[in-house]
């Protein structure tokens, strides 16, 4: 026997696959004793899932029950043994090197501990850092829903219904973000919403124009307060349609012209008329004692009142147009008629005059006038301005 090769190497073999068991078995029950350890075996929901797991297989064979036994959650002794073992015996010698870092790791990792409570905040990462503010419930993120391709397309559709009532330029600016979707249903929808915002507006556009034109058409027999009052909603109607940015850029410079023109042509009317205004509306003050016109000199009253806040606003939509147009020195002059005309209720006005002195560089009148203005500080747009100003 000692003679023949081949029975003297069996021999070794099954010695070598012996030791190979050995090794292999106590290195995976050590490891998988020690995930246990380290590691929670079950908690209440896993037991109850793995319970109804077991349930639904009571019509299997008894090997495929002990398997599936074995294998229902990651943190399962037999599993992580069976793992390890069939492990070390397919990779010979370097599975136990592997397996041993493996269990070193496992005894050595630390983990960083997280606070879970505490009011200390370090003042001293604000002067390299800024917050990053983040919204918890999604709320105002239209635009985000709208290039999102994980959106569902029912809450694309609801998020665009809640914008189809409001034209403002931020929400036909997200509307106008839905005219790139892949989506037709939604693409198309975005173009309804515009489409309806622009026709709304050339409705008007067209009926003022008609008026306007009606009356030209009499002749001297005209009425200069019906095509006066025209022009003006002329006016705001094509600025309207710059500022929500429904025109085109291409068409942006004609229907400023356009709203300047219009504006020329209502200040021809109501302009000349605030010499008088003032003096009226205190002769109709001191005439409402006469209870028998009393109704008459109220009404009277309320028409000068009405020319009045018509002629300061405007003076105001002037000033931002010429704003609109960086003509600052000539938006100054529009929007201080209007601050004057209305005077303590100008409050809309100052952020407007504030902008164009910070433009031109007169910081000491933009303090000023944020640090007079009463009321600002009530917007939450502008507080955070208000408030900066004030304390310089």
């Amino acid at each position: 026997m000692a003679s023949n090769p081949f029975v003297y190497y069996e021999h070794h073999v099954d010695v070598i696959l012996l030791i190979h068991l050995i090794i292999s078995f106590f290195v995976s029950l050590i490891i998988s004793f020690y995930a246990l350890k380290r590691f929670k075996k079950s908690t209440k929901k896993i037991d109850l899932q793995d319970a109804q797991r077991v349930a639904g297989i009571q019509d299997r064979s008894w090997f495929f029950k002990i398997l599936f036994k074995a294998s229902l959650h990651k943190n399962n002794q037999i599993a992580i043994f069976l793992f390890s073992f069939l492990f070390n015996l397919s990779v010979p010698f370097l599975g136990y090197f592997f397996t041993l870092w493996v269990f070193w790791y496992m005894v050595n990792v630390k983990y960083e501990e997280k606070v879970l409570d505490t009011n200390i905040l370090d003042l001293d990462e604000f002067q390299d850092s800024f917050l990053e503010v983040e919204r918890l419930f999604g709320e105002g993120s239209m635009i985000n829903i709208m290039n999102n391709d994980y959106i569902p397309k029912s809450k694309k559709i609801k998020a665009l219904s809640a914008l189809a009532n409001t034209n403002s330029p931020m929400s036909l600016q997200v509307v106008k973000q839905t005219l790139s979707s892949r989506d037709d249903e939604i693409r198309m929808f975005g173009y309804t919403i515009i489409n309806k915002a622009e026709t709304a507006i050339n409705s008007k556009i067209n009926k003022n124009l008609a008026i306007i034109s009606s009356e030209i058409a009499k002749g001297e027999a005209k009425d200069k307060k019906i095509i006066a009052f025209a022009a003006k909603e002329l006016a705001y109607l094509y600025w309207e349609m710059v500022y929500t940015e429904l025109v085109h850029e291409s068409l942006k410079i004609n229907f400023l012209n356009s709203v300047i023109a219009y504006l020329e042509i209502a200040k021809e009317y109501y302009v000349p008329q605030l010499d008088n205004i003032v003096e009226k509306i205190k002769l109709c003050d001191e005439e409402e004692t006469d209870m028998s016109n009393l109704n008459q000199i109220r009404n009277e009253r309320e028409n000068l009142e009405d020319t009045y806040a018509i002629c300061a606003s405007l003076f105001s939509l002037m000033g931002r147009v010429y704003m609109h147009r960086k003509e600052y020195e000539a938006a100054k002059a529009e929007l201080t008629v209007a601050k004057e005309l209305l005077s303590e209720h100008s409050t809309f006005l100052i952020p407007y005059l504030a902008e164009l002195y910070f433009i031109t560089k007169k910081y000491n009148i933009t303090r000023t006038l944020m640090t007079q203005a009463q009321g600002l500080e009530y917007n939450a747009k502008l507080y955070p301005v208000v408030a900066q100003w004030r304390n310089v």
